[in-house]
């Protein structure tokens, strides 16, 4: 294993990345960086950058990855659970977890301290760093062409687990950024897109959609680009969330197995744990994991499912639920595209 070998972990916003990024983390040979370009962002590096314009951005994106494993910042580092790692000692594992939970503490009483150092790797000592980004899904290609080692994931959840999520955190406010389905620069970032280009997606049209629609074409748009900027890339694998919600061990043991990473009784603990309780949080890893992925069928209407249906009917990533198998379900709408 090598630290300038990275893992990456891409997907939309509420497509079950902070759970695989959890997955991974468990893993005791991995570095893990929960959302770093959301923390601190790649401003000299669009958020929809093909492989094309890797000459441009190859030095940012490498020096960005470089800065990771000394990162502090606790959003960044101290996401729960925290676990022993194969590269640091327990102590020093401890030692963070009480300064993290620590420094939560004074912030939320106002009080601004400076974060905690997270272990670092001891010299000598091999790790796997791990980026999970929901950020970063429109430049994925860019991303894997500027780090030749690198091995990425691209996991795609359900259109309608997508929307109805969204919806569900945007109405009990959530999100400390613009609503997904108002953020109209981003829309008009899309709009120039070859996806939207050739189904004339212009932002006009966005603004006249209900937000439904809307945000099923935004999940097509940002699909749409990491699986065509990353086609016959044999260093990308597409992940479907719910062929993970369905069988967890096995799905993970590939993955491990596709990134270089060895079989962990950690991770098969952790796996067990996340998937057997319940916490009634909206960001919580431990869930049922086939009742998350299905809600949306309790919370979507049949008339907005269909919408959703017809957006994505022609879309590559949306092809595999329009068809049976042992882990998609039969939904309004998802029917043969034809």
């Amino acid at each position: 294993m090598s630290p300038r070998a990275p893992i990456l972990l891409f997907g939309m916003p509420r497509s079950g990345t902070t759970w695989l990024g959890k997955i991974f983390d468990s893993h005791p040979a991995v570095l893990y960086r929960h959302e770093p370009d959301t923390w601190q962002r790649l401003t000299d590096v669009p958020i929809v950058a093909g492989r094309s314009s890797t000459p441009i951005h190859e030095a940012c994106l490498q020096a960005f990855v470089g800065s990771l494993p000394a990162m502090r910042a606790d959003r960044v580092c101290g996401k729960r659970p925290l676990f022993p790692k194969s590269y640091a000692t327990r102590s020093a594992v401890r030692r963070y977890a009480i300064a993290s939970i620590l420094y939560k503490g004074l912030a939320r009483a106002g009080l601004a301290t400076d974060p905690p150092t997270p272990p670092q790797p001891a010299d000598g000592k091999d790790y796997r760093l791990t980026w999970k980004s929901i950020e970063s899904l429109g430049r994925l290609g860019l991303v894997l062409e500027s780090l030749p080692d690198a091995r990425s994931v691209h996991i795609v959840r359900h259109p309608c687990g997508y929307v109805a999520s969204v919806l569900r955190g945007e109405a009990a406010a959530r999100f400390d950024h613009n609503a997904a389905a108002a953020d109209f620069p981003i829309y008009e970032m899309l709009s120039a897109t070859a996806p939207a280009r050739r189904r004339e997606l212009t932002l006009d049209r966005f603004r006249l959609m209900p937000v439904v629609e809307r945000l099923a074409w935004r999940w097509v748009i940002f699909n749409e680009l990491a699986a065509e900027d990353t086609a016959h890339e044999p260093r990308n694998r597409v992940l479907y969330y719910e062929e993970l919600c369905a069988s967890p061990e096995s799905v993970t043991r590939a993955l491990f197995d596709f990134c270089g990473l060895s079989w962990s009784g950690q991770t098969a603990q952790f796996l067990h744990s996340s998937t057997t309780r319940s916490r009634d949080d909206y960001y919580s890893v431990f869930k049922d994991p086939l009742a998350s992925a299905w809600r949306w069928q309790a919370e979507l209407s049949t008339e907005e499912a269909a919408m959703v249906a017809r957006v994505t009917a022609d879309s590559a990533p949306a092809r595999p639920y329009f068809a049976p198998s042992a882990w998609n379900r039969s939904t309004t709408g998802f029917g043969s595209p034809g």
